[in-house]
Formats: C-alpha cells, structure tokens, sequence
C-alpha cells in the first residue's frame, strides 16, 4: 500500500485510513461522512486524489494519437482545455474513462482513475511517433469543490479565477507554489482540481485548509465522495465499468465521436449503435434508506431486470441512492423495483435514467 502526500494530513483531520487502489486512503475524516458531504453541498471541502493515474503524451504525433485513442474528438481542442471521454479496445470495451487535457499542440496529459491504464496505452502508443511518460507518483491532486470553493482558492493564487471557464485550466503559483489549476470535479459542484508536485503536497493542503477556515471548510474523504458522486451520477472504474463495458450502456455514448477519422473501437461501436445495448445505466432512489452492495439482484416481480454497481447513503437527501445495470425494457423513469439486500430481505426503489442530484448539471458552473 502507498501513503499519498496527505497521510500524515489526513490523520491530524482524525482520519481512519482504509486501503483503496493500492493506497492507504480516509474513509472518514473526524467530522464524519455527512459532515463532509453537506459541507461539500453547502460550504467547501478538499479531496485527497492522489490515487488519481497520470500519464504525459509527447511527440509530433501526439494529437494523431490522442485521437485514436479517444473515442471523443479533440481535434479542434487548444491548449487549457480540457475533455472527457472514454477509451475503448478494437472490441468496444472501455479500457477506462478519463480526461484528455491539451497542453500544447504536441503535448497532452491523460487522468483516469486507474494506473492499470499505462500498459494498454504504452503498448499502443508504439505505432506513434510519441514518447509516453507515468507522472502518478511524482505529481498529486487535490479537489476543492462546493459553492465557496473559489472563496477559498482566490487569496492563494497569483491568478483570477473569474477567468477560469469549465473544463479550462490555467498554471498558476498557490502559495508558493507552481500549481496547475482546472475548473471541475466528481462532486456535482462547482470547484477546481489541483494538480502539482507531490513534495509540496501539505504545504497546499494546509494553507488551503487554513485559507478555508472562515468558509466552513472540511476535509472530505473516500466515504462522502462515494456518495458526492453516486448522487451527481458520476462512474468509478471496477464498479459502475470495466473492461466489459461500452460506453453506450455506461450512458456516457456522448463520448463517442462517429464523425472523426477512426479511434479504437470504432467498428465495434457503430455495430453495438445498430445493434442496441443488452443493459442501461440508472439511478435507484430508495426511501427506506437501507444501502445495497454492489451485486444486489434488482427485481420486477419475480423476475431478475439488474444488478447494483454502487450504493450509499446521501446526506443531502436523506435517503440511499444506488447505481445499477437494468435490461432496457426496465431503464424508465419512476418504474417501481425491488432490491435483494445481502443480508437477505428485500427493499423497494424507483427507477430514474437521470442523476439524482441536479440532473441539469447547472451547479457545477456556479459559485455562491
């Protein structure tokens, strides 16, 4: 297991570290996960990411490859932007989904959930005139998210972040130190993802947190992001997908760019598009509050239509969300179904193809 930059912050926060990815990682930091999510929804609060992979495209072929690498199209992408999308092998099967950000026409920086990823991208990189560098240990990230995040960040750094679009980023120096910052997140609110050397990783976090201390902040650890994200309706790679899944039946087919050129995968794609998907990504909202596991059989009836592929509690609302895998026929909204808890009864659940948390998406674009 590895100790991320923030270790020896994260146990002054009364963190109780468990082992997640190949780290040591909070769970819950002493506030305690709703304190944590409803101050990620109602104040602001920083997110230990470091497990988070990175890998560096250089080369005079770079843009060639990003493009075949990705099923979404960056042609038009320039410098400071920033794009998700998913990566596919020749069968349609992501590999993982990520985001591709331009550095500069002949240089991109790859951030997915998994360093898993750097073989399959290395070994295909080899037809390119590329070089392919893993920066993960030697680079780190911090989320601070929620509506007084820019409150926070705006006294620490030599830059306006009024100036900072969505899915833009800037370089900027926080607290002395040289930092990339980008305008987005995994939490369904608005906040910045920073990105720097791992050695300075507690000089960022605590003059962050003490930069915090008049807006309420919090430290926010695996616990409310889990539950952030499921509500926001954000995927995590070895739950809500693998190397199993398409990205259509994932509900992230907005990724995929039929109209470039070609990318890996994309034979297979346009055959799964005529074809159709065998199961849909939904969210479950569960009234009685009693959380699934992942693998909980859902039910219409007696008949089996999905399985959970994350579950929690959610503050915000009180109640316990689920993501889930359903047959298409059973992917409508306010369909009633039943969850076969492990512990062996059965709970009832409402279907939405939507996120439970702002389905719009508007609050991850603006700050209180």
């Amino acid at each position: 297991m590895k100790k991320t930059p923030f270790h020896e912050c994260g146990l002054k926060s009364g963190a109780t570290m468990v082992e997640l990815f190949g780290y040591y990682l909070p769970w819950e930091y002493g506030a305690g996960h709703s304190r944590e999510h409803l101050g990620t929804r109602e104040d602001a609060s920083l997110c230990d990411l470091d497990y988070m992979a990175e890998f560096v495209i250089r080369g005079p072929d770079a843009l060639r490859f990003i493009q075949m690498l990705a099923t979404n199209d960056y042609a038009k992408k320039v410098p400071g932007t920033i794009q998700y999308t998913a990566m596919c092998d020749d069968e349609g099967r992501m590999i993982d989904d990520c985001t591709i950000w331009c550095m500069d026409k002949d240089h991109y920086t790859i951030i997915s959930g998994s360093e898993d990823d750097y073989a399959w991208i290395a070994e295909k990189a080899q037809a390119f005139d590329v070089t392919v560098e893993n920066i993960t240990d030697s680079h780190t990230t911090l989320s601070l998210q929620g509506p007084k995040a820019k409150r926070v960040l705006q006294p620490l750094v030599d830059i306006d972040l009024s100036a900072l679009s969505y899915y833009r980023f800037r370089k900027a120096t926080l607290a002395g130190v040289e930092c990339i910052i980008a305008r987005m997140g995994y939490t369904g609110e608005a906040g910045f993802e920073l990105h720097f050397a791992s050695r300075e990783g507690a000089t960022v976090w605590d003059a962050i947190m003490k930069s915090g201390e008049p807006h309420g902040i919090v430290p926010c650890a695996q616990a409310a992001l889990e539950s952030l994200r499921q509500e926001a309706g954000y995927l995590l790679v070895g739950k809500d997908h693998d190397r199993k899944t398409n990205p259509f039946e994932a509900g992230i087919g907005f990724t995929v760019k039929f109209g470039k050129e070609d990318f890996f995968g994309k034979a297979a794609l346009e055959k799964i598009v005529r074809e159709g998907v065998t199961r849909r990504m939904v969210w479950l909202d569960i009234p009685s509050g009693e959380v699934p596991e992942t693998g909980d059989k859902i039910y219409v009836g007696d008949k089996q239509v999905g399985l959970i592929t994350s579950g929690s509690f959610s503050p915000t609302r009180k109640r316990a969300t689920a993501m889930a895998y359903v047959n298409p026929a059973h992917a409508v909204p306010s369909l009633d179904v039943q969850i076969a808890l492990a512990k062996g009864n059965r709970v009832g659940a409402k279907v939405s193809v939507m996120p439970l948390y702002d389905p719009g998406d508007t609050r991850t674009k603006t700050f209180a």
